[in-house]
């Protein structure tokens, strides 16, 4: 059965596995070259008790729009590391669709659990990617019918989470 993570407050949850996966720790960090990066410290329940978990490497950006503010955080699923941990948690379910889907219905997982956001004064755009590269090296091919942007990464998820005013 896929995996059909729906957002919660701070959540999201997949209602048939019961898996839940709350809003991460977001930690600052810094890449090999210093630059500023953040990770976010996922973790995976079932029932309330922890399954799994994992971290990823990301990044957030501003940007001034006409209608207000929109931070934009990007999830960074290309090191390999990362897909063999989001494949050995596969294992951990028992689920048995294929690799791609499973990866892309976890990267939603991933970005929804930000996605019921109420108290975000701006607008939030939440994406995660990797690369044809990565996914090959992990085993997983046949991406033709994935988003593609210009720089050649792939949109596994993303959710725009609207600003709300009080």
């Amino acid at each position: 059965m896929p995996l059909q993570f729906i957002p919660r407050e701070r959540s999201a949850i997949d209602l048939f596995s019961g898996v839940s996966i709350p809003r991460p720790r977001m930690l600052p960090s810094s890449d090999a070259g210093g630059g500023r990066t953040i990770e976010f410290q996922y973790a995976f329940l079932r029932n309330g008790e922890r399954i799994g978990g994992m971290g990823v490497f990301g990044s957030e950006t501003v940007a001034e729009r006409a209608e207000g503010r929109e931070w934009a955080c990007t999830l960074d699923l290309t090191p390999v590391w990362v897909l063999e941990d989001m494949l050995r948690f596969k294992k951990t379910l028992g689920d048995t669709n294929d690799d791609l889907a499973f990866v892309t219905e976890l990267a939603e997982g991933l970005v929804n659990a930000f996605a019921g956001q109420t108290n975000n004064t701006e607008a939030m755009h939440y994406t995660a990617i990797s690369t044809v590269d990565a996914l090959a090296q992990v085993g997983i091919e046949n991406l033709a019918a994935s988003k593609r942007l210009t720089d050649g990464k792939i949109v596994l998820a993303d959710v725009h989470v609207p600003a709300h005013v009080t």
